[in-house]
């Protein structure tokens, strides 16, 4: 474990995580839960690049390595407000716009087990994040657990 963080973006909240050192940059081990039978797409993960003065920087540029069996992942840019940590560095930016990646997962008709999605996030200083998600489709979900909701693993 290096002591080296990175800044995952999760449904607009801005998390530290501490990560393992990689030959192609960091590696982060996530899991998502995921309802069967929504019939809708579900938000794996958000990007955003930040600096410190707010400046509207490019969104980050993510690449899918491995689809999920179930279905294939979309990537697509917005452009959206951000929360920020109010006692933070980029309190400032609290509400300001960003250029946001988004990449969002169907929901299969029916089925449970698990899955496996790999994607690669990077930002415009060239510092690359490789996301290794296991999805983990159920009919019902366990106690405290919500359809969408991305952890680490």
């Amino acid at each position: 474990m290096s002591g080296r963080h990175v800044l995952s973006v999760a449904f607009g909240l801005v998390v530290l995580a501490p990560v393992a050192a990689h030959a192609d940059g960091d590696v982060l081990e996530k899991r998502l839960w995921l309802k069967t039978g929504a019939a809708k797409a579900v938000t794996l993960d958000s990007f955003r690049e930040m600096r410190e003065d707010c400046a509207l920087v490019p969104a980050p540029q993510v690449t899918v390595q491995q689809h999920p069996a179930f279905g294939k992942l979309t990537v697509s840019t917005t452009k959206a407000a951000g929360k920020t940590d109010p006692n933070g560095p980029y309190a400032a930016c609290n509400g300001k716009p960003f250029n946001w990646t988004v990449v969002r997962v169907p929901s299969p008709a029916k089925g449970e087990g698990t899955d496996k999605a790999v994607i690669r996030a990077q930002e415009s200083s060239g510092e690359i994040t490789t996301y290794d998600v296991e999805i983990v489709y159920a009919k019902t979900l366990p106690a405290g657990k919500t359809s969408g909701l991305l952890e680490d693993r």
